[in-house]
């Protein structure tokens, strides 16, 4: 008898050793096969290069020493990694390193895996490890947690590093945030633009759509109502100079026609029209490029192409009615407000030729909906 538990105890220990080194075997390949983090290693410009991945345990140590002292709330290991890809775009779980660069920068912020917090340097501290007590804390505090008060300390003290969230990483979920980069944003300055709706991920610059929908309800108001005018503001200035940097350089992006096509999109959902009629001018190819694309499900820009550009039809259109007039109404109904009484051979501008009631402006310059039975192309 005890000799069969013996032979049932070795065979369970060995089938649960096997069992343990399938699943090493299974963690090392999956370790294997996680990319090395891309930004750990930095050139100081002199001939010497830093690793992060060398970061000294003493600083990481008085640096969590600091954030406990002021009983900062450490996350949990999921929560930790969906806040940092909240904030910076960076998907820590692809990568094997423990300690990871989330930039390339001289002092960039670092995420300590390990330890679920932000490891953040000040050059201006009195320290030697150029750790800065109220800057670390404040800055963990608002990342994971959103502080009112360490917003406050970091607009007055750092008001830098937001700058880069917003513009840099491209962290929009607090509009307060947001509303005040904008505020001192140069939307006039290229490079800057090119910074705040591009992200560069290894070979190609990838768009933060995110970022538009802030664009257009902070600077200008939310989207326009149709295209018979655009909103005031200035957020896409140098929109059409990207569009073309794009168009010349399209291996420098990702998706280089889709790109195009969305900054279009965002461009006409405003009003904006001269950058899209210009590009599709130049380039006869385009539109049926996008017809064969579905216009990548895009409606404002499918609207546009479909029912305002019309360098193939440059038609004129004028009313014909047999009464000597027709009416032009508020709504696409005939028992609408009626706005005005155009004649009958009187030319219009039309809008949107969409549905049996087209969106049209007089002569007068009103602007109101007409039925297409009362409208001639000549």
């Amino acid at each position: 008898m005890m000799k069969t538990l013996s032979l049932v105890f070795t065979f369970l220990l060995l089938s649960c050793n096997g069992q343990e080194s399938k699943i090493q075997l299974q963690n090392n390949k999956e370790m294997n096969s996680l990319k090395i983090a891309p930004y750990n290693i930095t050139d100081e410009g002199d001939g010497t290069k830093s690793n992060y991945d060398d970061l000294s345990l003493e600083f990481i140590n008085k640096a969590k020493k600091i954030l406990e002292q002021r009983k900062f709330q450490f996350l949990d290991e999921n929560t930790f990694n969906q806040k940092i890809l909240d904030v910076f775009s960076f998907n820590v779980k692809e990568y094997k390193n423990s300690i990871i660069a989330l930039r390339p920068a001289m002092f960039p912020e670092v995420a300590i895996r390990d330890n679920k917090f932000i490891f953040i340097q000040d050059a201006g501290a009195n320290e030697p490890e150029f750790i800065n007590p109220d800057l670390l804390y404040h800055f963990n505090s608002y990342v994971f947690y959103n502080t009112p008060v360490s917003y406050v300390w970091l607009q007055t003290n750092n008001s830098n590093l937001l700058y880069d969230l917003v513009v840099y990483y491209g962290y929009n979920k607090d509009k307060k945030l947001v509303e005040s980069i904008f505020k001192k944003f140069d939307f006039n300055s290229l490079s800057d633009m090119e910074e705040l709706i591009f992200m560069n991920s290894g070979s190609h610059k990838v768009l933060k759509r995110q970022i538009f929908d802030d664009i257009e309800t902070i600077i200008y108001k939310g989207k326009a109502e149709d295209f018979s005018y655009a909103k005031e503001g200035n957020g896409y200035l140098r929109i059409g100079e990207i569009i073309n940097k794009v168009s010349s350089s399209p291996k420098e992006y990702s998706d280089p026609e889709k790109t195009i096509s969305y900054l279009f999109e965002r461009e006409l959902r405003v009003g904006i029209q001269g950058d899209a009629e210009s590009y599709i001018n130049k380039n006869p190819k385009y539109k049926s490029d996008l017809e064969k694309n579905n216009f990548y499900e895009l409606p404002t820009l499918k609207d546009y192409v479909k029912y305002i550009y019309q360098k193939e039809n440059n038609s004129i259109f004028i009313i014909q009615d047999s009464d000597g007039y027709t009416n032009l109404r508020k709504d696409k109904n005939s028992s609408s407000q009626i706005l005005q009484k155009i004649n009958t051979g009187e030319q219009i501008d039309v809008l949107d030729q969409s549905g049996d009631w087209w969106l049209v402006v007089s002569k007068e310059g009103k602007k109101g909906y007409v039925h297409k039975s009362r409208i001639k192309s000549e």
